[in-house]
């Protein structure tokens, strides 16, 4: 059975504040949402914003969009963890992944390319501008 400080322990808190009286204080938390949901629901945002019609799935610029906050969201988990060799093999999948989107996209259209990169903070070489 797990006992109630483990637990309590284990829950993370954003905001906490305490309120104090002559008689006795409280601490009131605010819980925090864990960091795949945060990481789902920024997915979810940017993807939404780089939808080229209603029903796209496919297009470079909505790929490349879910790839980067993918990218960003374990390139941090990778910082915290440095001997989990399966995100980064997997973090280097994706970069690998993007990497051929954003030739893809370049060979296409530049203008779409330097759009989504200028967008998405993604640093290009001077030869491929």
């Amino acid at each position: 059975m797990i006992s109630t400080v483990s637990l309590f322990n284990q829950i993370r808190f954003s905001q906490c504040r305490t309120i104090s009286s002559n008689v006795a204080s409280l601490t009131v938390c605010q819980l925090s949402s864990p960091q795949p949901y945060i990481n789902s629901k920024q997915v979810k945002e940017v993807r939404e914003k780089y939808k080229i019609h209603e029903n796209d799935t496919g297009s470079p610029e909505y790929q490349i969009a879910a790839l980067s906050v993918r990218i960003a969201y374990l390139t941090a988990h990778v910082k915290k963890n440095p001997k989990d060799f399966s995100s980064t093999r997997g973090l280097i999948g994706m970069v690998n992944a993007r990497k051929k989107l954003l030739k893809y996209l370049r060979t296409q259209n530049k203008d779409r390319f330097l759009k989504v990169c200028l967008n998405l903070k993604i640093r290009i070489q001077k030869d491929q501008q």
